[in-house]
């Protein structure tokens, strides 16, 4: 059984559970939950990369959403209440966030996600008394974890709003090409990529990827965003409703998607 303790002393509605170790990648991952004040919940959103939501001081790269700071505004301007359930990752993270590796006899990813959405997840929503056919379910995650909102909705299509920011598309990008046709129609999906994403790349991508793959390879940042474009118009042949956000100058981190998040949820 899940137990929770306060997650930092700056909220009084924020919690984090124990670790729970993930045998199949032999490391841990928390939940961090987050509930309304002053609202009936009417959003439940399960986001990955938790400890990049609500603190700096306590996030992986020194960059976080501050995520309770847009909920609270939100909640403010409207009658919306936002549940939030939240899984931290780990130093195994490309094991354990990417759904798209080959070759390999256990996907860890897809056990990840099923331990979460078959078990952890309705556990905390029962004892919150959280009735998913009475709320908008929404699943985020952002490079990585956007990769791993995508492949949660098609694994538990109940959770039909997906917010993929910067997907990593390049883990197994022929492998999600495909597998975006499995996503059910009535899928909605926000995805986002910035014009200033190439850095995270070590070398020239033109020595990292094979041109077959018909992406733009003439410059880091170019990649990126060819990347997903690509993504966003598989969406599209495949008629899922999408909304596909371009953001000048943005840059692979929180600073950005945080800035896109307030657009989208004001939309949810």
């Amino acid at each position: 059984m899940l137990q929770f303790l306060e997650y930092d002393d700056s909220f009084s509605n924020v919690y984090c559970s124990q670790p729970i170790l993930d045998i199949n990648v032999e490391d841990s991952n928390r939940f961090i939950i987050r509930y309304p004040k002053f609202r009936e919940i009417t959003h439940v959103i399960f986001s990955f990369d938790a400890e990049n939501l609500f603190l700096k001081n306590k996030s992986a790269y020194g960059y976080c959403f501050k995520i309770e700071n847009i909920f609270s505004e939100l909640e403010a301007e409207s009658e919306k209440g936002y549940f939030l359930v939240s899984s931290t990752s780990n130093k195994n993270r490309s094991r354990q966030y990417n759904p798209y590796t080959l070759n390999q006899e256990i996907n860890f990813a897809e056990a990840h996600i099923e331990n979460i959405f078959s078990y952890h997840l309705p556990e905390i929503l029962d004892d919150y008394g959280v009735n998913l056919n009475l709320v908008k379910k929404i699943v985020m995650g952002a490079s990585m974890g956007g990769l791993m909102s995508l492949k949660s909705s098609i694994m538990y299509p109940m959770f039909n709003n997906i917010i993929s920011f910067s997907p990593a598309f390049w883990f197994g990008y022929q492998e999600l090409i495909e597998d975006l046709k499995n996503l059910n129609i009535n899928s909605a999906i926000n995805l986002t990529v910035g014009t200033n994403e190439g850095s995270i790349f070590t070398k020239p991508v033109s020595d990292l990827y094979p041109t077959e793959w018909n992406l733009d390879l003439t410059s880091n940042n170019n990649f990126y965003t060819s990347g997903v474009k690509t993504i966003y118009e598989e969406l599209i042949s495949s008629k899922i409703k999408t909304n596909f956000i371009l953001k000048e100058e943005g840059e692979h981190n929180e600073n950005t998607w945080s800035m896109l998040l307030k657009e989208i949820l004001v939309s949810l």
